[in-house]
């Protein structure tokens, strides 16, 4: 059947609109290609030396495939008497999960009343909030250490949890994601008859997906990778997280970095699935957060 002229002038119109955007479109193309491979070389690297051989990593000339494949490396990573990297494992993802269901249910409270209420002090008290930012974390650090000594939480997962809950980033974001949303529907709420914890739990979460989304991503891959807080707090082999028990495979004198990349590669794996999983929701929360009605 014969396409109608009007159809034919759109599709070649179309077509005339992609070849003039495609002279433009090539150089940014070829700067993403550039910058993906300069971020994505390190993780080939990574994975490329948890395959090799120890002599094979250490040779001259560098060998950038592995020349002789195998699996030695996560047999005995997974297997080492040393450390039990399973365990670990399961300390770093039920701290981050416990870490981040906390701190995204403190973050929304706190954000609720500053972007939806009026009140005295309001403005000032965000802005106390903001200016927390700019404190830099290692001065907090040795009274945090004191305070963890006082509360006997040193060697438990309580002073890997509890401390870095209140986050000025999180509550900025809810925030200007809140102030966002319609104000008809929490009107509406409120004239059935819904208190403000009702609001909040019935309209603004449910509309607050994306948001909730991105920052429990960012809360989780902060605990899963956070490496100094857990060094200091933690002394039990079996309490460590993953970051501090994979630094066991560098010794003093001996670092074995084909058992490092493996355990390394290991624990990289729950990470890339959450955001693989959490990909949609993190770009619409990261694209709409700060947008006004």
């Amino acid at each position: 059947m014969a396409l109608s002229a009007p159809r034919t002038q759109t599709i070649g119109k179309t077509a005339e609109t992609r070849r003039r955007r495609a002279p433009r479109d090539l150089p940014r193309f070829l700067l993403l290609c550039l910058l993906a491979v300069i971020f994505l070389a390190p993780m080939y690297w990574m994975i490329a030396t948890s395959f090799k051989m120890e002599t094979d990593v250490i040779s001259t000339p560098t060998q950038w495939f592995p020349v002789r494949p195998t699996l030695e490396n996560y047999q005995e990573v997974l297997t080492s008497p040393d450390g039990n990297i399973l365990r670990w494992m399961w300390n770093s993802f039920f701290v981050a999960t416990v870490f981040t269901l906390l701190h995204v249910a403190l973050c929304a409270l706190t954000a609720y009343p500053l972007a939806r209420m009026r009140f005295p002090g309001r403005d000032t008290l965000f802005w106390i909030i903001l200016g927390s930012m700019m404190i830099p974390w290692v001065v907090t650090l040795i009274p945090t250490y004191l305070m963890m000594l006082r509360f006997d939480w040193i060697d438990s997962f309580n002073a890997l949890i509890w401390p870095g809950l209140a986050g000025a980033f999180g509550v900025f974001l809810l925030r200007q994601f809140f102030i966002s949303l319609p104000k008809e529907l929490e009107e509406a709420a409120r004239l059935d008859g819904a208190n403000s914890l009702q609001v909040l739990w019935h309209i603004i979460l449910p509309l607050s997906i994306p948001a909730l989304v991105t920052l429990g991503i960012f809360a989780f891959m902060g605990s899963w990778n956070n490496f100094i807080w857990p060094l200091y707090v933690v002394t039990d082999i079996d309490k460590l997280t993953l970051p501090v028990g994979v630094t066991t495979f560098s010794q003093r004198y001996v670092t074995e970095y084909g058992k490092l990349m493996a355990a390394t590669a290991i624990a990289s794996v729950p990470v890339l699935i959450a955001y693989l999983f959490a990909q949609r929701y993190l770009i619409s929360g990261l694209a709409t957060t700060g947008m006004k009605e």
